[in-house]
């Protein structure tokens, strides 16, 4: 029997998405991942994507898949919602995106809920006033502190496990694993370190 134009255009858009998630995943390990040759990591995240920009339809079905859409960290005053990032190379550097009012998902890394460290990215401050400093008070989180990832009407909760000060060279962190973890990076306030905390999933 031959195939309907509706089924078609249900794989074509597959296909498409599919292709988007592993050409992230390429500028990724690239940028990051590669031996002595490759890029130095950058001094400071970067702000070139912006989370009220209309989203690719790609990323639209991708949604439906199970993308963070949101996050809550109450004891950091965090309740914002997460826009797709990735990683773009410039005069040879790797530079993280993030996003522009709204903290950033790096859409190579896990999703809700799934096995490998989902890592979400924000501003611990902003120089535009138009942009949001989404994780301006995250040094305010603790161990045993919740951080609630939402995807829709799901939501998520990991539990605080560990809050470090680390270089910028300290890619290492966005690694994944078998476990169900969360990483949320920033820069300390005096944009010299990344601020980054560290929660597992429970339940």
């Amino acid at each position: 029997m031959p195939e309907t134009p509706t089924r078609k255009s249900s794989r074509r858009s597959n296909a498409i998405a599919i292709a988007f998630v592993a050409g992230a995943a390429a500028i990724s390990w690239f940028g990051l991942a590669g031996g002595g040759a490759g890029p130095e990591p950058p001094a400071a995240l970067v702000t070139v994507a912006k989370a009220d920009a209309p989203q690719p339809e790609a990323v639209r079905r991708l949604s439906e898949a199970g993308l963070p859409t949101r996050i809550v960290v109450q004891s950091a005053s965090v309740d914002t919602p997460i826009a797709e990032v990735g990683v773009t190379i410039s005069d040879g550097k790797a530079r993280w995106e993030t996003a522009w009012k709204a903290a950033g998902h790096h859409i190579d890394s896990a999703l809700p809920g799934q096995p490998g460290n989902m890592v979400i990215t924000g501003h611990v401050s902003v120089a535009d006033r138009g942009n949001v400093a989404v994780f301006k008070e995250l040094d305010r989180v603790e161990p045993g502190d919740s951080v609630e990832v939402y995807s829709g009407d799901q939501v998520y909760r990991y539990a605080v496990s560990k809050v470090v000060v680390v270089p910028p060279s300290a890619i290492k962190l966005l690694r994944s694993n078998s476990a169900s973890t969360v990483t949320l990076i920033t820069c300390t306030h005096d944009l010299k370190n990344r601020l980054v905390v560290i929660g597992t999933l429970q339940g």
